[in-house]
């Protein structure tokens, strides 16, 4: 089954960025096909994508449920379609990061002329079947956190965050797309993450 873990430096406590990543609405927008959400209570949602590939060639309801809450460390969910046969299962994951040169599990793991290759290919597929181009969106500005200080000056501390997900379609098409889904999700989980860590640091 499709699987990606994406980790990003944020230069802003770990406060801030728990602030902004734990209301979903601040950076649903940031999401890949993107059409809308509706929060049911504290622990369902339910997410509208829309996209021309595999099970995304057309809007899809997808229900996320919250399966863990650790405040200011991590949350695990469970995602299902609602009008597509998919489950998986997925988490943020919080810690602090020192300095600007800190290295990230996703930056290290990003080797070989085959992988690089695949991951230029599925940026490509997804800015010719979305509607949505594949670069640093404009985030809406982050709201004000009380007794949380502004984002630290360059060498101070920051923020690691880890995005891990895992997907499986059904259906008798399950194999098919899993191979067109599988390239597809280190391009999309970058561009959320890349989209979060601009939000944070320029949405002053």
């Amino acid at each position: 089954m499709p699987e990606i873990a994406h980790s990003v430096r944020i230069a802003a406590p770990v406060e801030r960025v728990w602030a902004y990543v734990e209301e979903l609405p601040n950076w649903a927008p940031l999401m890949i096909g993107f059409q809308k959400l509706e929060l049911v209570d504290d622990r369902r949602s339910i997410w509208t994508l829309r996209g021309d590939v595999g099970i995304l060639s057309r809007e899809v309801d997808i229900q996320a449920d919250i399966t863990l809450w650790e405040p200011m460390r991590r949350v695990e969910f469970t995602v299902a379609g609602l009008t597509e046969r998919i489950t998986g299962e997925g988490s943020f994951t919080l810690d602090s990061a020192a300095g600007p040169g800190a290295a990230t599990p996703a930056a290290a793991a990003r080797t070989g002329l085959l992988r690089r290759l695949r991951t230029a290919v599925a940026r490509f597929m997804l800015r010719r079947v979305t509607s949505t181009p594949l670069r640093r969106p404009v985030a809406p500005a982050v709201p004000a956190v009380p007794a949380v200080p502004a984002v630290p000056a360059a060498g101070g501390p920051g923020s690691l965050l880890t995005f891990h997900l895992t997907v499986s379609p059904g259906g008798p098409m399950a194999p098919m797309l899993e191979l067109l889904m599988a390239p597809m999700l280190e391009p999309a989980a970058e561009n959320l993450a890349d989209g979060i860590r601009k939000a944070l640091e320029e949405g002053k």
